[in-house]
């Protein structure tokens, strides 16, 4: 190819600047249409936040913010110290800088990317439990835009319209529904209280995500348009079914497995203290120690459990007292606090349970019952 004159040196510059230009208003439009899709809810929402509830809800908002569903989705940009993961990983695919959101914190933590005006889910998942990394849809994750995988479930109101949302948190209205209304008006009749529904559409709430299905539609990954108080079923398609199984059915075949499972790897069960179907236990001591002991068998080593003799009448709850919602001294600790009613081994030590010594130790002071307690920490825990 022969020398360019002066005036093909200038035409090739601007074709250049042309294209750099053209290249930048793509790049800038991806990164605003992005932008609306995800920072912003539709004019006219229903959907309030739980910033609106708290007012009113004081107590039950404050052990919201403490749960692992007020923090479902973190943004990494604002706040690094939200990644969990080692980053120093060998042959890990993505670098922290690519991580602009996390999904999670308590069983896995999974990391999300943007990708012109929609996140991904990177290949990698960390698991919390076993401080490890895993693989996650390596070969397929730049095919599952969060919009139509995930941001139903990690957020309140979203609308697939407009790709918004109100709040990108498992929120108050995830299960009580769209409070406008009754933020205008505040009445029992305009607000959903799952202890008020049938027990099946109670069920449903917790269902709409914990039960892998796709809408009626097929496009998305989450029951579009469903709100807490509808029948499920009519909304979403479970993945998993048996043959002749109605989705109604398979719905709560699927999440009676999943809370067996969690409940399983938490060593406790929702209901087995009256803390989340507020049942409480019946009847005499034993039938208390009875239902505590068949997760906690210690047998012959209760003695050394307890720090009492055998013949001592000491039981579970002289000690590990069940927390009162509704009383002063835990005010900020109710049913919506997820360590309410999931509490897992390595969490069992009880911090305060010293302070139950004075109820049969009268004549000694709580100093001296705190000395005693801190000289069993090393033994207590005999079945962990």
């Amino acid at each position: 190819m022969g020398k360019m004159t002066p005036g093909e040196n200038r035409a090739r510059r601007g074709a250049n600047v042309l294209l750099k230009s053209f290249v930048l208003a793509v790049f800038l439009t991806a990164v605003i249409a992005g932008t609306r899709s995800f920072s912003g809810e539709t004019a006219g929402s229903p959907y309030q936040g739980s910033e609106k509830c708290a007012p009113c809800h004081q107590i039950q908002y404050k052990g919201w913010v403490k749960t692992f569903h007020s923090t479902v989705v973190q943004d990494a940009r604002k706040n690094p110290s939200a990644i969990m993961a080692d980053m120093n990983a060998p042959d890990l695919p993505f670098k922290k800088e690519d991580i602009d959101l996390t999904i999670g914190g308590h069983w896995d933590q999974r990391y999300l990317t943007r990708i012109g005006d929609d996140y991904y889910i990177l290949p990698r998942l960390w698991s919390v439990q076993s401080g490890k990394w895993r693989p996650y849809s390596t070969y397929g994750w730049q095919k599952r835009p969060y919009s139509k995988y995930c941001v139903g479930c990690h957020s309140v109101g979203f609308d697939p319209k407009t790709r918004r949302f109100k709040e990108h948190s498992v929120g108050c209205e995830s299960c009580h529904g769209p409070g406008a209304e009754h933020v205008a008006n505040p009445a029992r009749e305009n607000i959903v209280n799952p202890k008020r529904l049938p027990e099946d559409r109670s069920e449903d709430i917790c269902a709409s995500c914990h039960v892998r299905g796709k809408d009626i539609s097929g496009e998305y990954f989450f029951p579009i348009g469903w709100k807490p108080g509808n029948d499920l079923a009519k909304f979403l398609v479970p993945i998993e079914k048996d043959e002749g199984e109605s989705d109604h059915n398979a719905i709560h075949r699927l999440w009676d497995k999943w809370r067996a499972d969690r409940e399983a790897q938490a060593r406790s069960r929702c209901e087995v203290c009256g803390i989340h179907q507020n049942v409480k236990p019946q009847g005499q001591q034993i039938s208390v120690d009875a239902i505590c002991m068949s997760c906690h068998e210690y047998g012959e080593k209760m003695s050394s459990h307890t720090h009492h003799k055998a013949d001592t009448k000491i039981g579970c709850v002289d000690c590990h007292r069940q927390k009162n919602p509704e009383s002063n001294e835990n005010k900020e600790n109710n049913v919506h606090s997820y360590g309410y009613f999931l509490i897992h081994p390595q969490g069992c030590w009880d911090k305060e349970i010293y302070k139950q010594c004075g109820s049969c130790h009268s004549g000694k002071t709580g100093q001296w019952a705190y000395d005693i307690f801190k000289s069993w920490e090393k033994t207590v825990i005999v079945d962990h």
